[in-house]
């Protein structure tokens, strides 16, 4: 990207008003997908920024933005390069990490699996609580297993059922398959093998009203190798009372570090700190009020 990209207020709106008009939805839709991944933004705030009235700040909009062009089916910085600095001597920079935003051509399958799914949620959300994530490492050094454990709150009345996409992003990886242990059954599971994507629907026992809670326990393994990764993470857009998460590496084949990290949603510095691995090969971060963004822990062997 050159440094003396020149860009005007005029260049992102249009821009993002044709995304918009080629994919079809509507900005609810919009709000609603970016929901899904954890981004919280108003219809008001993406009305605004499509008309030119206003245009996304660098540090706090910038990983709205990169969900965005994912959502519309953009590649890359397409939206993010478009964005005006605050200040002339400013660059725009794209954040260093976007979660699993699909970068490759597995970009519209994951959409297209990922809308399947959104489809039986009918809008409606639920409000993380807590979480726990139990990733487990194998002795081929890839992730074997991923368990979750969410407490939520339905935000509506109504609410049936979520949708869960999975997406992985390494090649030599096998695709995913989620398994329910509680809190739901699957009623539906929509398989992509050739880009290795998963979309399930999982419905409750029953409807939830709005202010009731469910205990969601599901496991996300792989039909043949798991990816291979140095990191595990999850991202949230609002403030999560306790977040848990767990890595257990092999004791025969223990990393040489472990850090935990948080990279804040909005603005501010990413903060690394090491944490110890024990002789059975255990490392775990607990977080209390974690802040919305991306939080986790990365490895190195």
């Amino acid at each position: 990207m050159p440094s003396a990209l020149i860009t005007r207020p005029n260049d992102f709106a249009a821009t993002l008003r044709r995304a918009v008009d080629r994919s079809g939805l509507c900005l609810e839709s919009i709000q609603q997908r970016l929901a899904e991944r954890g981004v919280e933004v108003s219809v008001a705030t993406l009305s605004y920024w499509q008309s030119g009235n206003r245009v996304p700040g660098r540090k706090r909009s910038q990983m709205v933005v990169a969900h965005l062009e994912s959502v519309l089916g953009l590649a890359p910085h397409t939206l993010r390069v478009l964005v005006p600095p605050p200040r002339p001597r400013g660059q725009v920079r794209a954040p260093q990490q976007v979660g699993l935003v699909p970068r490759f051509v597995e970009q519209d399958a994951v959409r297209r699996i990922a809308e399947q799914v959104q489809a039986r949620s009918g809008g409606q959300h639920l409000t993380r609580i807590s979480q726990h994530d139990v990733v487990r490492i194998d002795t081929s050094r890839r992730i074997e297993s991923v368990r979750i454990r969410t407490v939520a709150r339905a935000d509506a009345d109504g609410l049936e059922g979520i949708g869960v996409t999975q997406f992985f992003e390494d090649r030599t990886a096998g695709t995913p398959w989620l398994t329910v242990h509680a809190g739901a059954e699957v009623a539906a599971r929509h398989l992509d093998t050739a880009h290795r994507v998963l979309g399930t629907e999982l419905r409750f026992a029953q409807p939830l009203t709005r202010g009731d809670t469910v205990v969601l326990d599901y496991e996300i393994t792989a039909d043949g190798p798991g990816p291979l990764d140095t990191s595990y993470d999850a991202s949230c857009g609002r403030a999560i009372r306790e977040y848990v998460v767990e890595v257990h590496f092999s004791p025969d084949d223990l990393p040489e570090w472990v850090e935990r990290y948080h990279r804040p949603r909005d603005e501010g510095q990413e903060v690394r700190r090491r944490v110890s691995v024990d002789s059975l090969g255990h490392a775990h971060y607990v977080v209390l009020d974690c802040a919305p963004g991306t939080t986790g822990l990365a490895w190195h062997h």
